[in-house]
């Protein structure tokens, strides 16, 4: 489904409507560099194939930055299936972070970044290195 209409018309972001499990982004014309390329992905499917979906991204080395939800059936995530994506990913040459945002009890959101990114890049957000800006951001 189309994503928020805020993202739809930022420059920065490219909706491509398919099966996300087959998609390859070296087959679409404005993917040129793995080093501006992010891999987003909220799809609904369970662990092993969200686990096969980062194991050909990370395989490929097709993004540097991927942001995955894994969702899970039941009261509370499976550790097991999180344990492996998160070991798969690691295989590869990246880290890994995951986060259990309290709001959804069945899911769990993994920040992936390639340890040969480049860690000293900051992004200005007021020069609009990450597209436009959706919420103001305020720093206490």
């Amino acid at each position: 489904s189309k994503l928020d209409p805020v993202l739809m018309n930022d420059e920065m972001v490219e909706f491509i409507k398919g099966d996300a499990f087959a998609f390859d982004p070296t087959t679409v014309e404005t993917y040129s560099d793995v080093e501006e390329c992010w891999m987003v992905s909220d799809v609904i499917a369970y662990p092993d194939k969200c686990t096969q979906l980062l194991d050909r991204w990370c395989g490929a080395k097709w993004a540097r930055h991927m942001v995955v939800t894994m969702k899970f059936q039941g009261e509370a995530p499976s550790f097991d299936e999180l344990d492996n994506a998160i070991a798969i990913v690691q295989d590869y040459g990246y880290s890994c972070r995951a986060k259990h945002f309290f709001n959804n009890k069945n899911e769990v959101t993994l920040m992936i970044s390639d340890n040969e990114a480049d860690t000293n890049l900051s992004y200005d957000l007021e020069m609009d290195t990450l597209g436009s800006p959706m919420y103001p951001l305020t720093l206490n």
